[in-house]
């Protein structure tokens, strides 16, 4: 029997499938790459920081629209996976207060830190560097996922959204310890607020979350190849999105 046939999933089968794909996230570009080396290896300057900062917020910025996308998809009946993604969007979204909105904190990083590294105050939105073609399309064929008709596709898409973002911020978090030099001590961990939020709980409950709200969607062989189809679709665009970040920044 193959994954193209269509037969129905044991409950515990879609579980442990889920998790085995989730888990697979660590082998793939999208996390093993030159970028995340560069990044943690060394100080970039201003101008290299300032395409990191305008690419990263870029594809980040729309994360609450891609799942409300998938919550949107949802079942009304399916109370679990609906309370756990809203429990999600509801986290990005600062819980409610709007200094505390995740994509407000990223930027307050990068304009506190360029504005060290510029030794002059930097606003973010007016940091000159242009999004990058693979920015673009991780944004908007994201999005496609995201939205897809098929609600599994649309948890495959974050499904590997939420177990990229963990690594994935603890290698950003562990890049921007190389520049703790130009602040005070307590200074810089004030500004590290968007790292601290998703290095504790937060992330770690999205991947959990992440997990069950997935399985709980695949009855079927059908849906979980749907299911696959929107985790490697979204991890390719992100392996791309680092490929050619790390192209416009490394060294000469």
């Amino acid at each position: 029997m193959t994954l193209s046939e269509t037969t129905t999933l044991p409950a515990e089968v879609a579980m442990r499938r889920v998790h085995d794909l989730a888990e697979s996230v660590y082998r793939h570009p999208a996390l093993d790459n030159e970028f995340y080396r560069l990044w943690r290896g060394t100080e970039l300057g201003a101008d290299q920081v300032e395409i990191v900062a305008r690419n990263f917020y870029a594809q980040v910025a729309p994360t609450a629209n891609r799942i409300a996308l998938v919550f949107l998809r949802m079942n009304p009946e399916d109370a679990a996976a609906r309370a756990e993604t809203v429990e999600n969007l509801n986290d990005e979204l600062g819980n409610g207060v709007a200094d505390k909105v995740h994509s407000v904190l990223l930027k307050n990083f990068f304009a506190e830190l360029l504005t060290r590294l510029r030794g002059r105050p930097v606003r973010f939105d007016d940091i000159p560097a242009a999004a990058l073609p693979a920015t673009r399309r991780l944004v908007e064929e994201g999005a496609a996922l995201f939205g897809d008709p098929r609600v599994q596709v649309g948890c495959g898409a974050l499904l590997a959204q939420e177990w990229h973002a963990y690594p994935q911020l603890v290698y950003l978090y562990e890049g921007a310890r190389n520049y703790l030099p130009h602040f005070a001590l307590e200074e810089f961990h004030e500004h590290c607020e968007y790292f601290y939020l998703h290095i504790g709980a937060t992330e770690k409950e999205h991947k959990v979350h992440s997990v069950s709200t997935s399985a709980a969607l695949c009855h079927t062989t059908e849906e979980l190849a749907a299911l696959e189809k929107g985790f490697t679709g979204y991890l390719d665009l992100l392996a791309d999105f680092w490929r050619e970040l790390y192209a416009a920044v490394k060294p000469a």
